[in-house]
């Protein structure tokens, strides 16, 4: 589906894939989650490669699956930035042209409680900074295989096309697009965290970093909430057959934690 956008004077189109769940009177309202892909990943990803599909029926919820390409979900472009994915940084794409497109057209992701989004691989990095950058749009937010800690990735090449050198631009790596100085703003929405030990595309500690934070935070003031995978997790690596096992726990976590 087009979603047409105005950016600079010109305008832009920008694709989504959408599932309503079957048996449905009507998506006006309904529970909408925003699902992301990997880098350079398609939004059919999802329904070829999982059960996503099966489990939106099941607990009734919209999916919304754009088409974001190589976006790290930057909330702007710097002088230094290389990968402009789009004429719109990926995140303000997000927040400012696919959510009022949902609203407007559909009347989806209106409230908070009903509206939750989930990501794989840098979907996941996208997922967590969205939900934490606004938190008053997203209930709940789920992240696989994610990368969470900019300033552990110093020399990550995909970073650094759309940050700059972490030397000469250490605020922005450090504070702007951490996950893990940006986990406070988490504070009641629940979140649901998964990461193959096997992965050697996204290294494991990039998840155990965030869980350790968000629960951290969560003993010293309250009002964090987090699931952490470990039973299917323990073996897995960076690809879809991990991310289709995970599907049926993820989407029965926003079940739970989004209002019906």
């Amino acid at each position: 589906m087009p979603v047409d956008y105005e950016a600079d004077a010109v305008m832009h189109r920008g694709l989504v894939q959408m599932y309503i769940p079957k048996n449905y009177a009507g998506v006006s309202s309904a529970r909408t989650l925003i699902v992301l892909h990997g880098f350079r990943q398609q939004p059919g990803d999802w329904e070829k490669s999982t059960p996503i599909a099966e489990y939106a029926d099941a607990y009734r919820f919209v999916l919304v699956c754009p088409a974001m390409s190589t976006t790290l979900y930057e909330s702007k472009y710097f002088p230094e930035t290389e990968n402009k994915w789009a004429p719109v940084p990926g995140g303000e794409y997000i927040m400012k042209v696919l959510i009022p497109f949902l609203r407007s057209r559909f009347g989806l992701a209106v409230d908070r409680e009903r509206t939750g989004i989930f990501g794989i691989s840098t979907g996941a990095r996208g997922a967590l900074l969205l939900a934490a950058r606004h938190n008053d749009v997203f209930g709940a937010a789920a992240g696989l295989s994610g990368d969470y800690d900019s300033a552990s990735l110093k020399q990550d090449r995909l970073v650094i096309s759309v940050y700059g050198p972490y030397d000469a631009n250490k605020e922005r790596w450090e504070d702007e697009v951490n996950i893990i100085k940006l986990a406070e703003r988490l504070k009641k929405t629940p979140v649901f965290l998964g990461h193959g030990a096997r992965d050697s595309v996204v290294l494991p500690p990039q998840t155990k970093m965030l869980s350790e934070r968000l629960t951290e935070l969560h003993n010293d003031r309250g009002g964090y909430e987090l699931e952490v995978d470990q039973e299917k997790s323990r073996n897995a690596g960076h690809d879809w057959n991990y991310w289709a096992s995970m599907v049926p726990d993820v989407l029965r976590f926003f079940d739970q934690k989004l209002g019906k």
